[in-house]
């Protein structure tokens, strides 16, 4: 058992992390999966690396109007200005921890203490909703373009497999949220007596209540996946931008089709994708649409992507002076 929550504890550090980043990266170089030729070209072509870097800029306050949306859902209600704020410091430090969303942490506990002890829950809920729905937007995104573009996905690589998977976690994961929260499922005898069973029963009943509060208001969760979508519109032109920078000439139906799982592979990496989420471009875009240097987009997009969570900065340092100028004044 000793030995076990040792092993937890080393995969789960820091330090474990870094180091897969760093050998996943050093063997995609080593087995030229990163072509050094084409970083030579990208003087030549730094307009479009600009045109991508200034398209990963509006995301930010669209995902901060969905953060409010969904603290109000939750009955927190805050200006626009202070989710952007928490949203710009999330976002720094999904780059300044070794993980790509070591920020949530850092933006639930700004949303508890402006909240309080007794809207703890609902506050947490409303990172995890922020986080859940972003993902869900990148599939239903390119679900909906598998539907539009079909005359042009059917001759993809691993086509049946592609919709399958991408059907299922948009198109199932929204089926699955009205199962779960139907008020029926939740007045079941087995789920009451759930609730019963002491702290942790009660717990999961103000879980189940939380995302209620959410799915019954279908215009406020519309309104969240309608900007996820818009988000991720921006990304997607984005990586069109970068494709074209590095001598790919990507259409935008397979790149909308087929980025939304690349960019969601940045999750499995650090600070921003780097490691694992490099690896995963490089797979999909060289086996679903012949890319050779998809190493070299992916490690452009989350170098880029770094660089505009950088934006944080400033948000954070503004905050941290404001708690200690209210500190001050408290002693």
């Amino acid at each position: 058992m000793a030995a076990a929550r040792g092993l937890s504890r080393v995969v789960g550090s820091v330090w474990f992390k870094l180091l897969i980043a760093a050998v996943v990266m050093g063997l995609l170089f080593a087995f030229n999966r990163v072509n050094t030729g084409a970083l030579l070209h990208l003087e030549e072509t730094w307009p479009w690396l600009l045109a991508a870097f200034l398209l990963m800029l509006p995301p930010f306050a669209v995902v901060s109007y969905r953060f409010q949306i969904l603290l109000r859902s939750q009955g927190v209600e805050v200006s626009f200005r202070e989710a952007l704020r928490w949203t710009m410091i999330g976002s720094f430090f999904d780059l300044a921890m070794p993980s790509s969303n070591g920020g949530d942490i850092i933006k639930a506990g700004y949303v508890i203490k402006h909240v309080g002890a007794g809207m703890r829950t609902r506050a947490v809920m409303s990172v995890l909703f922020d986080r859940v729905l972003g993902l869900l937007g990148l599939f239903l995104l390119a679900s909906i373009v598998v539907l539009l573009g079909w005359s042009v996905v059917r001759d993809m690589p691993a086509r049946n497999l592609l919709v399958f998977c991408l059907f299922g976690a948009s198109f199932g994961v929204l089926l699955g949220f009205r199962v779960v929260g139907a008020r029926r499922f939740y007045n079941l005898p087995l789920m009451q007596r759930l609730f019963e069973r002491g702290a942790w029963g009660a717990r999961v009943r103000s879980l189940i209540g939380a995302f209620n509060d959410l799915r019954e208001r279908p215009a406020s969760m519309a309104a969240a996946l309608g900007l996820s979508l818009f988000n991720h519109v921006f990304w997607c032109v984005s990586l069109l931008c970068i494709a074209r920078a590095v001598g790919n000439h990507v259409d935008w139906v397979h790149g909308f089709v087929v980025f939304p799982l690349a960019i969601f592979s940045n999750i499995f990496g650090v600070a921003g994708g780097f490691g694992v989420g490099t690896a995963a471009f490089d797979l999909f875009l060289s086996q679903l649409l012949g890319i050779a240097n998809g190493a070299l987009i992916g490690l452009l997009f989350q170098g880029l992507g770094a660089l505009s969570r950088l934006a944080g900065l400033p948000f954070y340092l503004r905050a941290a002076r404001s708690g200690q100028l209210q500190a001050l004044q408290e002693t």
